[in-house]
């Protein structure tokens, strides 16, 4: 027989004492799409909107593709060199499961992705016409077939589930640029590139692709051996955060400046507010015009030179930096800087991030500029890409900083205290796992969090053995208020962290369309269109991009960068 509940009478007296904080791992910083070039921050904020993902997804995934259309066009200003530097980036984008990576993904690569099939289709033809050429000869006919007959090259330039070893044997037999492109990182950090004996290697051979493009193998195997120079490789990843978890954290990642080189951003998940309405499911992101848009410019860089040589070679013109640009680059260098020292905001285990800062933002203002048609970097575009890589800067402060299992955890418990702050009715764990958040119904999880509360002075059974508890009438702090809304919108939606919503209405509520919006997480425009950044918009007459559809003036204007 159940024993019953205690009287309030004999309900031993609890002497409450200021409770131990839960700390937790600051939330994402506001993604700055008010920073993209126009086009891009127009169609950035459509994809998100149509997919219902969050902003920095659709940000990172844009600025991807702009990257592998500038890294064979320019190069960007070497502080040192001038013959300039790779504009190619490392990307990394972090995103619950659910949270739309893949369709960001897929609309904002939807021109590079038709054109590299279009490739790899007639590049089918053509191999199965060779082979045919070669059928039936032998001895001394195929050997001068061979001599005189050159084989199609593969123009593949996308990889998603590949080695290292693959990449850079391509790269030895011919292949002048490439993109290592998955919305699933966890192929790319947690492949056997990186846990074979030989990820030393591979990592060494990752950076020398970023940094001058050079890509060498020694080795023997089925991939060949030599060196190629002047190569382009850029790295965008779409990932889980568990799964990609050890992987960032690893030292030997970290300490060869490997995961220094990437420009990091994370998501706030949206799962809960993507409810759908009549109206929300007959728009679609093909026919934006602010997409649309951002698909025909993709096609015009497209069609400018390429200056990748028939030995896979590639070298651009270097894009300059106007005076005001300088001045704009140095101010952030210089602040940067300043903050690796003694107790700086960027000192410690951040250093190898920070260091890297001042690269990164000439590598991004050549994307920003030439995906705006600007003859040389400006003001604007600088301040512009120098306002990403701080983004990027202060999240991996924010991700480096916490522990990121155990802020995990105490969100959760801020979380529950939240919702039973709210809900006083709410004092035993049998009805807390019947009435609770679907993701605290399971005994174990429902008893794991009281645990983190009880032990951190937040939560007491004065009855010992039974399972009535009350909460410490310590004041919350606006963490855990914010932790309380989260749960509440969880709880009515049935949606838990990175749980998507299905799609087919069956679990909405009518009565909620009217008044759930998709949210934004931009911050409110800061930079406000001057009649110089105007001129740049490929669609202004004073812009020096040359019309679409003159393609001979287009190639005689890259020539010129």
């Amino acid at each position: 027989m159940k024993p019953p509940l205690m009287t309030e009478a004999q309900t031993p007296r609890i002497e409450w004492r200021v409770p131990d904080p839960l700390p937790t791992q600051p939330p994402p910083k506001p993604y700055p799409t008010d920073s993209l070039p126009l086009i891009m921050r127009n169609a950035v904020r459509a994809i998100a909107h149509h997919v219902a993902a969050p902003e920095v997804l659709a940000g990172q995934c844009t600025i991807a593709a702009a990257a592998y259309l500038a890294q064979t066009r320019i190069n960007a200003p070497h502080l040192h060199n001038p013959d300039g530097m790779p504009c190619s980036l490392f990307q990394l984008a972090l995103a619950d499961s659910g949270d739309r990576k893949s369709e960001c993904y897929r609309l904002a690569f939807k021109i590079i992705e038709e054109t590299e099939r279009t490739a790899r289709d007639e590049y089918a033809t053509a191999m199965s016409a060779f082979r045919s050429m070669q059928a039936g000869l032998s001895g001394k006919q195929l050997e001068e077939f061979k001599e005189q007959t050159v084989a199609p090259s593969d123009p593949r330039t996308l990889y998603t589930d590949a080695t290292f070893e693959r990449i850079a044997g391509d790269f030895i037999k011919g292949m002048a640029s490439a993109m290592w492109a998955t919305d699933e990182g966890g192929r790319i950090l947690g492949g056997h590139s990186m846990k074979s004996d030989t990820i030393a290697a591979t990592l060494g051979g990752l950076v020398k692709l970023f940094d001058s493009g050079r890509a060498e193998r020694d080795r023997v195997g089925e991939f060949g051996n030599g060196i190629a120079y002047d190569r382009r490789f850029s790295v965008h990843m779409l990932a889980q955060e568990v799964t990609v978890r050890q992987a960032l954290n690893d030292p030997l990642l970290q300490g060869q400046g490997f995961l220094p080189r990437f420009l990091l951003a994370a998501a706030p998940s949206l799962a809960g507010t993507r409810l759908l309405t009549v109206e929300s499911i007959k728009a679609s992101a093909y026919c934006d015009p602010a997409v649309q848009r951002y698909w025909d410019r993709c096609k015009e860089i497209a069609r400018l030179e390429s200056f990748a040589g028939s030995d896979g070679a590639v070298k651009p013109p270097v894009i300059s930096l106007e005076p005001e640009a300088v001045l704009t680059w140095l101010a952030f260098y210089n602040r940067v800087e300043a903050e690796q020292g003694g107790l700086g905001e960027y000192g410690g285990p951040l250093k190898p991030f920070a260091s890297r800062s001042g690269e990164l933002a000439r590598r991004l203002a050549a994307v920003f500029a030439l995906f705006e048609g600007e003859p040389a970097i400006s003001e604007q575009t600088m301040a512009a890409a120098c306002e990403v890589v701080e983004h990027s800067l202060l999240e991996w402060s924010r991700y480096l900083g916490h522990n990121a299992a155990e802020s995990n955890g105490n969100r959760d418990a801020l979380e529950l205290l939240g919702w039973l702050k709210t809900h006083p009715n709410v004092r035993t764990v049998t009805d807390l796992i019947k009435t609770g958040p679907r993701k605290f119904r399971s005994a174990r999880k429902a008893r794991s969090m009281l645990t983190t509360l009880t032990s951190t002075g937040w939560l007491a059974f004065p009855g010992g053995g039974n399972q009535a508890f009350e909460l410490n009438p310590h004041e919350l702090s606006a963490d855990a208020a914010k932790a309380a809304n989260v749960a509440k919108t969880r709880m009515l939606t049935g949606a838990t962290d990175g749980e998507p919503l299905a799609n087919d209405g069956e679990s909405h509520r009518a009565g909620w369309l009217n008044r759930i919006e998709i949210r934004q997480d931009s911050p409110p425009v800061r930079h406000a269109d001057s009649p110089e950044r105007r001129a740049f918009s490929p669609d202004s007459p004073h812009s020096p991009l040359p019309a679409s559809e003159n393609s001979d003036a287009i190639g005689q204007w890259s020539m010129t960068l």
